[in-house]
């Protein structure tokens, strides 16, 4: 019997993920109601418990452990902190929970005081909301936990701590505006990471007392490197230590934070540097981009000639100053016109830009290679002396010969004819005379039926 289909609708309801789960525990009837109807609306399956003794009962026989648990302070028979301290002894006793992986807490009190908050900073929570709260407070702290939002996604961060459990706690923490984390335990570490280049560094996030490597001795020591000189470092140091603040800031620290310290204060701070990071960047990159414009030919990825002129002029000069010889190779494609007469102008296009590729592929990183007009390009080589000029010049004919120029379906056969001069051989007085040399023996390579390679020596 074959059974009735299954409607659309049942398979999306079956195939959606469960709710996440929230642990809320709190003394008080109307505040258990409260949290649990704004986590329910926003899509939180809630669980709530009176006290730490019943959430920790909970705990134990709970097969999946909550996604989050806020836990109040101030609670009979057991407080929250008693609660949050066992629960971070059964998971480093993996009695609950994933091994490495702590479950967040979020402590909400009326009783909001420095004390409270860095006890609830050593027990691993960043997180600390106070009664009484505005609606919607407890949601948004709880979405920035459980569903982050890549704000900075491909950005990375170096969090610096001796500390695992301090450097596990930022890092989620950082993990929840798209940020990837590097961990290193102590500065030398750090320093070996990015004086290596193994990471591509966006933000530093580094503490002071470490051993090894002290945090100040660190930035010191990254300033001096260029992948570092200009990225944003924020130091950790411990209540009291304005000292270590004044060694951070003079060793070369952006900005800095006094543990204990909370998520919002972490995530704002590191925010406005990565914005400014970000920022820079991109006008890093539209710099690049004009300059890229302003000294390159767009169809073919080589050289313009104005700045082609000005750089063969240097290079030429160097050349007269150093002793040492420099060659100029001058050429264009045979025929070109009858490929933009037949072909179109499209697929001539496509011939010139797959010039400038075979080009590039054949010759060296410091050679000088132009679009000279048209169809005309030219190669200048220093430190090379004729003979092995006549050696490029060939290989490049050669290649442009072999190579298929197709385009839609359409194919038309490439050649190209070479001028080629040197300084020492031809005795130029300028580099304008070392080019013109250049294109007379392309002359001759015309003259001898093209597709073929010229110098005024042969």
């Amino acid at each position: 019997m074959i059974g009735k289909p299954i409607p659309n609708f049942c398979l999306q309801e079956h195939l959606k993920p469960p709710p996440q789960t929230i642990m809320v525990v709190d003394d008080s009837s109307m505040m258990r109601t409260i949290l649990q109807k704004e986590l329910e609306l926003a899509g939180f399956a809630v669980i709530a418990f009176g006290d730490g003794v019943e959430a920790l009962e909970a705990l134990r026989w709970m097969r999946q452990p909550p996604d989050l648990i806020t836990l109040d302070i101030d609670m009979p028979r057991m407080n929250g902190f008693i609660c949050c301290e066992q629960i971070r002894a059964w998971e480093e006793q993996q009695v609950i929970g994933r091994s490495h992986v702590q479950i967040p807490v979020l402590f909400v009190s009326s009783n909001d005081t420095f004390d409270n908050r860095s006890r609830g900073f050593h027990l691993g929570s960043l997180e600390f909301i106070s009664k009484p709260f505005a609606r919607g407070e407890i949601t948004a702290a709880v979405n920035k936990v459980l569903r982050p939002q890549s704000t900075f996604s491909g950005m990375t961060a170096l969090v610096v701590d001796d500390n695992t459990s301090l450097r596990r706690m930022v890092g989620s923490c950082l993990e929840r505006i798209g940020l990837d984390v590097i961990e290193a335990e102590n500065g030398r570490q750090a320093f070996e990471l990015i004086k290596q280049n193994l990471v591509q560094t966006d933000i530093c996030i580094v503490d002071y007392e470490m051993p090894v490597m002290r945090g100040d001795e660190f930035i010191h020591l990254a300033r001096q490197l260029p992948e570092a000189e200009h990225l944003p470092m924020i130091s950790l140091s411990g209540a009291g230590e304005t000292q270590a603040v004044l060694w951070m800031f003079r060793a070369g620290a952006s900005d800095y934070l006094v543990k204990p310290f909370i998520a919002e204060e972490l995530l704002a701070r590191v925010q406005v540097h990565l914005q400014l990071r970000r920022h820079m960047k991109n006008l890093e990159e539209m710099n690049r981009n004009l300059y890229d414009k302003a000294v390159n030919d767009a169809l073919t990825g080589l050289r313009n000639k104005r700045f082609f002129q000005e750089a063969f002029e240097e290079l030429f000069a160097r050349s007269l100053r150093s002793q040492n010889d420099i060659s100029c190779l001058f050429f264009d494609l045979d025929h070109f016109k009858q490929v933009n007469d037949t072909c179109g102008h499209a697929f001539g296009d496509s011939v010139l830009s797959t010039i400038g590729q075979l080009v590039k592929k054949n010759i060296r990183i410091g050679d000088l290679a132009a679009r000279f007009g048209g169809e005309e390009f030219v190669v200048v080589l220093p430190n090379t002396g004729l003979e092995k000029a006549l050696k490029v010049a060939e290989k490049i004919r050669a290649v442009v010969e072999a190579h298929h120029f197709q385009d839609q379906g359409r194919q038309w056969p490439v050649t190209v004819s070479i001028g080629v001069s040197s300084l020492a051989s031809d005795q130029p007085v300028s580099a304008s005379s070392l080019l013109q040399l250049a294109d007379q023996a392309l002359y001759l390579a015309k003259d001898g039926g093209r597709n073929r390679v010229e110098s005024h020596t042969m």
